[in-house]
């Protein structure tokens, strides 16, 4: 079934369908933005995003009743802004989220055993404290409430037994029961205006005791300062002595990283800061409908807590295009 619809408006400006899934999904374009509306059996999202400035508008209510709003707010591309709170199908606030001051407030009424996930957070923060201090907590670590909780049990298959992980809910997912164990991941960040940031995951047991699993993020630091020294003008005046050749520090790009040891440890890897230049791109074809680049870097490699020159790595990193779609890659060790 397809639709035509003529509309007659002082502006640039035409609706179209995708016509996989009539009618959900409705595409609508002016001069300045792109509209699209998505309904589904619960909802009605609302998202407008506009061509010629970083912001997006969200708005979604539900699907019986577009007049009972579910959420709205704004965001960047990339993250949420300023104030979004979130109804209930009654019109009961559920949540307040200051994504700018960096605080969620839920109501308890309608979040059953969220005093054990404020209390496993406290615990988290623990950990983190103890090992990095106060002062770079402040200045570095972000918790952005993303966080899970699990009931673990043995679950029988025929004679075999698994243990096997329930997820329950999260910080704002009321909990479907009582949890026994607990992920939180907090973002790591070079200073606080970075966008780039490292997870830092920390798992808990139901009496917040340490889980050594997948967790990752704590560094035995050798440095009696507890902070993040290095900055990219130091770090270039370093690396020029090491054979870097700078045209324009712009096309210098700086970010932290995190190296895994791979090992079941409470201490299990380090922080790295790495600038990188770009020395070649080299394109190339598969097919002829199927494109990439590869890009080759120097990477020059640095302690943040000390500043201290560590070495140079050949990476690189791919993007590929074509058809209906693409990929790309972060930067991996170059071997060719």
């Amino acid at each position: 079934m397809r639709y035509k619809i003529v509309l007659v408006l002082p502006f640039c400006l035409y609706v179209s369908y995708v016509h996989a899934q009539p009618p959900f999904r409705q595409i609508i374009e002016t001069d300045s933005s792109k509209i699209e509306i998505i309904r589904n059996s619960v909802y009605r999202v609302y998202e407008e995003t506009y061509k010629y400035k970083d912001s997006v508008w969200r708005s979604v209510s539900f699907i019986d009743d577009t007049t009972q709003l579910n959420t709205e707010g704004w965001s960047s591309k990339n993250e949420y802004l300023g104030v979004w709170k979130e109804y209930n199908r009654t019109g009961q606030l559920m949540y307040t989220w200051d994504h700018d001051q960096g605080t969620c407030k839920v109501d308890p009424k309608f979040y059953p055993f969220h005093n054990l996930l404020e209390k496993m957070k406290l615990r988290a923060d623990e950990l983190i404290i103890d090992v990095y201090g106060r002062e770079f907590v402040k200045e570095h670590v972000k918790f952005d409430y993303a966080c899970s909780a699990y009931h673990g049990h043995i679950e029988k298959f025929g004679d075999d037994s698994l243990w096997t992980n329930d997820y329950l809910g999260s910080w704002t997912e009321p909990l479907q029961g009582r949890p026994n164990s607990y992920t939180f991941s907090y973002e790591v960040r070079m200073n606080k205006k970075d966008k780039h940031f490292i997870e830092l995951v920390i798992s808990l047991d139901s009496n917040g005791k340490y889980v050594t699993k997948d967790n990752y993020g704590f560094e035995k630091i050798k440095s009696d300062t507890k902070k993040f020294v290095i900055n990219k003008d130091k770090a270039i005046f370093i690396a020029k002595q090491k054979g870097l050749v700078v045209n324009d520090s712009n096309d210098i790009l700086e970010f932290l990283t995190w190296e895994n040891f791979r090992k079941k440890d409470f201490y299990n890897g380090r922080f790295v800061y790495y600038i990188s230049n770009l020395r070649k791109k080299e394109s190339y074809e598969r097919s002829p409908d199927r494109k990439g680049i590869i890009f080759r870097y120097d990477v020059y490699c640095f302690s943040p807590w000390t500043g201290e020159f560590i070495e140079v790595k050949k990476m690189k990193s791919r993007k590929e295009w074509g058809g209906i779609s693409g990929h790309s890659t972060g930067l991996i060790p170059d071997n060719d």
